[in-house]
């Protein structure tokens, strides 16, 4: 009889461990559908990196920026000036800056050529070739490439993702997911939520979660001299569609602070890519 009770523990403990491990028909084919989800994607990003890209658009720039309070010296964090006067309503010290470039990107194999010429900078023409991105406030390239940092088959090993919706996004049907570093994955790196087009599986929609921006830290700490918390929109539209490759039409930051006062807008950022003009779109992945 001891023998058989010292063994009844044992059995008790495995019993446990196996119910725990039981999965649900309902949880199992969420499981499935996932998967499902995430082959597709991860096919149409590898379309997307193995395809030979020349375009050229419009690259339309504003940025809107309320100088209220003080910058501080070779720093982008703002040096505060006692409560921030008018900030935490409508300010008057807006500051407007427009820019328009001459966007190319040329892809050859895994060569990535990305080059800008400024054609106009606060309504005043220029001509600037090989130019930088003027931008004070956030910076951004290749915004094509978004998708494959997001779902390519390499980072979904990196990765963990869930279902969120059923989504109509502008007429299309997608589906919402969302995807997070795993615990592994030890280097910064963006992430966010996903729009895909139940229809291809291409992405029409990204918006990234702001704690992955690589200046996050930076925007933490204007936040703690604001002593508020941070509310940072930044979302990447695709709504260009060529040979079934999605092309960026529109990015949207918005840097925003919450207290108890309410809600200040810092800045706000918008690109638009408009008028493309497609010289190569070479797809070498049939889809």
């Amino acid at each position: 009889m001891k023998h058989q009770n010292r063994l009844f523990p044992i059995f008790l403990a495995w019993l446990i461990l196996i119910l725990s491990l039981q999965v649900s028909p309902q949880d199992l084919k969420s499981q499935t559908k996932l998967a499902d989800i995430l082959a597709k994607a991860g096919k149409y990003c590898k379309k997307l990196e193995n395809a030979a890209f020349d375009f050229v658009c419009k690259e339309n720039i504003t940025e809107k920026i309320d100088v209220s309070p003080e910058w501080a010296s070779g720093n982008r964090v703002l040096k505060i000036v006692k409560n921030l006067p008018g900030a935490w309503g409508p300010s008057k010290k807006i500051r407007k800056n427009t820019f328009v470039y001459d966007y190319q990107l040329i892809k050859k194999g895994k060569d990535v050529v990305e080059t800008r010429i400024l054609l106009e900078e606060n309504g005043k023409e220029r001509h600037e070739k090989n130019a930088k991105l003027k931008t004070q406030m956030f910076y951004f390239e290749k915004p094509l490439f978004g998708p494959i940092g997001l779902l390519s088959t390499y980072w979904q090993d990196y990765l963990d993702y869930k279902i969120l919706k059923k989504k109509t996004l502008k007429g299309e049907k997608t589906l919402l997911i969302e995807a997070v570093p795993k615990p592994s994955l030890s280097q910064k790196h963006l992430y966010g939520k996903i729009w895909i087009r139940e229809s291809d599986f291409s992405i029409l929609k990204i918006e990234w979660i702001p704690e992955s921006m690589r200046d996050y830290v930076e925007i933490e700490k204007t936040a703690n001299r604001y002593k508020a918390r941070p509310q940072i929109t930044f979302i990447t539209e695709y709504n260009i569609d060529k040979k079934g490759i999605r092309f960026p039409s529109k990015v949207f930051i918005e840097e925003a602070y919450f207290s108890k006062k309410g809600k200040y807008i810092k800045s706000e950022t918008t690109i638009k890519y408009e008028e493309y003009k497609f010289f190569t779109v070479e797809t070498k992945v049939k889809y």
